[in-house]
C-alpha cells in the first residue's frame, strides 16, 4: 500500500516537473512552429505557480523586509509561460501577437521604444483583478513572449506603481546631493 502511494506521488511530482522543462518549440497560442523559419531558434518555458511558490516562499521572506511591494507582486503571480525566438527575421510574428490581443480583448497598458526594440506590456481584466499580464518584445531578429497568470487587482498594481515611482525620484534627489557633496568637496 505504501508503495502504491509513494508510486502515485513520484508520477505526480514527476508529470508536474515535465511543464517546467526547456522546450524546443513554441508554448504561446498565437505562434505555430510552421510559421517560424528553420533557421531561429526557439526556446520556451512554462513554470506553473505551484513550483514557483515552492522555490521562491523562503526568499519572499527576506524580500518583504527589503522589498514589500515586490514581494506582494510576486505572491500574486500564478503561472509563467516564456517563449524566445531568435533568428527570426519576419514581422508575421509581431502581427498574429497583436491579433491575439485583440481577440482576446487585452488592453494595453503602455508601449516602449528602447535600443530599437519594442516593448509592450498588455493586461487581460476581469473586474477589477489583472487576470493576465502578456509582454511582448520585439527587436530586429529577437522576439520575447512572456505570459504572466495573476491575480492582482488594479489597486494594487497602483501602489505598486506608486512606491517605484516615489523611490526612483527620492534616488534621484540622494544621488544630487551626493554628487553636489562630491564637487563642493573637491574644490
Amino acid at each position: 500500500m505504501k508503495r502504491g502511494i509513494g508510486f502515485i506521488v513520484a508520477v505526480c511530482i514527476g508529470l508536474l516537473l515535465q511543464s517546467c522543462f526547456v522546450r524546443t518549440s513554441p508554448n504561446m497560442a498565437f505562434i505555430h512552429k510552421g510559421d517560424i523559419s528553420r533557421d531561429a531558434e526557439v526556446v520556451s518555458v512554462k513554470v506553473p505557480g505551484i513550483l514557483m511558490r515552492t522555490f521562491i516562499l523562503g526568499e519572499l521572506r527576506e524580500m518583504k523586509e527589503e522589498d514589500p511591494m515586490l514581494a506582494m507582486a510576486l505572491k500574486k503571480i500564478k503561472s509563467i509561460k516564456l517563449t524566445a525566438i531568435e533568428g527570426e527575421k519576419g514581422r508575421h510574428l509581431h502581427e498574429r501577437f497583436t491579433n491575439y490581443l485583440a481577440d482576446q480583448q487585452f488592453e494595453e497598458l503602455m508601449s516602449i521604444y528602447s535600443d530599437g526594440a519594442k516593448v509592450s506590456i498588455n493586461t487581460l481584466t476581469k473586474g477589477d483583478r489583472i487576470k493576465k499580464i502578456m509582454l511582448g518584445v520585439v527587436d530586429n531578429e529577437d522576439q520575447v513572449f512572456i505570459e504572466l497568470k495573476s491575480n492582482m487587482s488594479l489597486s494594487e498594481l497602483n501602489q505598486l506603481v506608486d512606491h517605484y515611482e516615489t523611490t526612483k525620484s527620492k534616488e534621484k534627489k540622494d544621488k544630487k546631493k551626493s554628487n553636489s557633496k562630491d564637487l563642493a568637496f573637491a574644490k
